[in-house]
């Protein structure tokens, strides 16, 4: 990450728009993510074009944004995966936070994997607020009576702007936390 105190509030609506892309393509590619094998292709396309719009927000480059895309497909890929046998198609709020929340976790350990070996500080933070801010981003598309039985892998612009919002600014304090000398050598 190079100088992200600088880029990451203005530049992580990159991160918003992602969401109904990838959302989109996943599921036009997998279909409804109601099956293990369907939420594991869709969440795959879906957390990769979230991963890679995150990674441009963030001004990351390189093997650190390969490995951001990947952490973030293979944690949704995997908790859409895990959820589907429990929940199968989301049908209400609260099974929609909690798939968010679920995803969240699991993507959130991946990315702060990858902002620790950028020298992140507390980078452990980031796992709670990807499953708060995941689960709200569902919560409120689940709200605003978006169709749930369409089998989205994630959610769209709604709740794209309120869990980037929480995201942003947990990564901006986090990335603001940084050493001097670190913050520009990454």
């Amino acid at each position: 990450m190079s100088n992200p105190t600088q880029s990451v509030p203005v530049r992580w609506f990159i991160a918003v728009i992602a969401f109904p892309i990838g959302g989109f393509l996943g599921h036009l590619v997998g279909g409804p993510a109601a099956t293990i094998p369907a939420a594991l292709i869709s969440g795959v396309i879906a957390g990769a074009i979230i991963g890679v719009g995150q990674g441009f927000a963030l001004n990351v480059r390189g093997q650190a944004l390969l490995s951001w895309a990947a952490v973030t497909a293979i944690g949704l890929a995997a908790a859409l995966a895990a959820v589907t046998p429990f929940i199968g198609q989301i049908a209400t709020r609260r099974e929609a936070a909690t798939l968010g929340a679920v995803s969240g976790l699991a993507l959130g350990a991946g990315q702060a994997a990858v902002l620790h070996r950028q020298y992140v500080r507390n980078s452990w933070i980031w796992i709670p607020a990807s499953a708060v801010a995941w689960g709200v981003g569902w919560f409120v598309t689940a709200s605003i009576g978006v169709a749930l039985e369409a089998g989205w892998p994630v959610y769209g612009l709604s709740g794209a702007l309120a869990s980037q919002l929480i995201t942003g600014i947990v990564i901006w304090r986090l990335t603001a936390a940084r050493p001097a000398h670190l913050a520009t050598a990454a």
